[in-house]
């Protein structure tokens, strides 16, 4: 649906903006009024709109076999680390064999910190097996449902627990671990979203009316925000704690908030149409890993040259549109070299080779 790739496709611009803002952009940038309109984008309009949507397309994906669902979540899984090595840990390491930082400068952060950072690729590795697993034994929506608001209500409970081996609590921190810890997504409180994602999706499939539907979503995120913000104003520690963890309040909000922002979506998908704007970021949205992982390259290198928090307003600008491009252009490449045939991508090296003997 044009509504839902919209939706996807803005919430990587936004998480490319937000990411070259943090680590680019100097502290007093993000103080600035287009650098908190940066930090709000990228953060209700991108991850909880990229992970609800997910739970949609899990539903989407037809006669999927459970061992092929598994398989996509171990890949996903483990390509995290290799990104966290690629883009973090490996620059790193290099910076400071080169010379271009000191560990003083890194405020604590060492490339093996950088190696085992939970980002959004582990998340998604780890709640999609758990998805696909109900998918394949508990086909009720009402009981996707029922487990995202377990979710939300278990979490602060959770949060936090570990043990003296740490060992351990590295896979701990995977499932209820915080940012000063290098969870950016723990499980708890994050997989509500794509069980709710999933029971949308079945809803929406079974709809006969999409702009109805659309409709009656909206008026169900108005009251999922109206409700989260009255338990925020009871229990703002309890209920909010911060973005990346926030607590049955919060994350009622935010279920709110992807539901009236899916509404806008389906508005602005029916009014603009085809336009190539659009068609940008459909691109962006149907190649989301692809882009995902490539921005960051982009990024994560990009440091060596620039430095971490270093740029001023002009230049973090300046900073967006670069990273946009290259971004863009790198997952093209990607995309032709992919489609390119196996044999083509063989053999032309060795035609070269024998012409070059001749």
């Amino acid at each position: 649906m044009a509504s839902l790739d919209l939706a996807r496709g803005l919430a990587v611009l936004f998480m490319i903006l937000i990411h070259v803002l943090d680590f680019y952009g100097r502290p007093e940038v993000r103080d600035t009024p287009l650098g908190r309109v940066v930090q709000f984008l990228g953060s209700p309009p991108a991850a909880p709109i990229f992970v609800f949507i997910m739970g949609i397309f899990i539903v989407w994906s037809g006669r999927q076999s459970l061992a092929s669902g598994l398989a996509r979540a171990a890949w996903l899984f483990a390509l995290g680390y290799l990104l966290n090595l690629a883009r973090g840990a490996l620059p790193m390491w290099l910076s400071l064999q080169m010379g271009l930082v000191t560990d003083e400068q890194l405020g604590g952060y060492t490339p093996l910190s950088e190696l085992l950072i939970v980002d959004i690729l582990q998340f998604a590795g780890l709640a999609l097996a758990i998805c696909v697993v109900l998918k394949h034994y508990l086909a009720d929506p009402r009981c996707w449902m029922a487990a995202g608001v377990l979710v939300i209500c278990a979490s602060p409970a959770l949060w936090d627990i570990s043990s003296d081996w740490p060992v351990l609590n590295e896979g701990l921190q995977l499932l209820w671990g915080n940012k000063e810890q290098g969870a950016m997504f723990p499980l708890f409180p994050w997989l509500a979203f794509p069980l709710f994602g999933m029971a949308f999706g079945h809803w929406l499939r079974q709809s006969d009316n999409h702009h109805r539907f659309f409709r009656r979503t909206l008026w169900a995120g108005l009251l999922c925000m109206a409700a989260g913000t009255a338990l925020l104003l009871v229990d703002r520690d309890l209920h909010y704690g911060y973005y990346l963890r926030s607590g049955p309040g919060g994350m009622l909000w935010l279920t709110g908030f992807v539901m009236a922002w899916l509404w806008l979506c389906h508005r602005l998908a029916e009014k603009v149409g085809s336009r190539p704007g659009l068609g940008l970021l459909l691109f962006w949205s149907r190649n989301v890993t692809s882009i995902y992982v490539l921005q960051w390259l982009v990024i994560g290198w990009g440091l060596m040259l620039v430095g971490s928090r270093q740029l001023d307003f002009t230049d973090t600008l300046v900073a967006m549109v670069v990273v946009l491009l290259l971004s863009d252009s790198a997952t093209r490449a990607w995309l032709r070299l992919r489609r390119r045939p196996r044999h083509a991508r063989v053999m032309k090296p060795a035609a070269d080779a024998s012409a070059e003997q001749t």
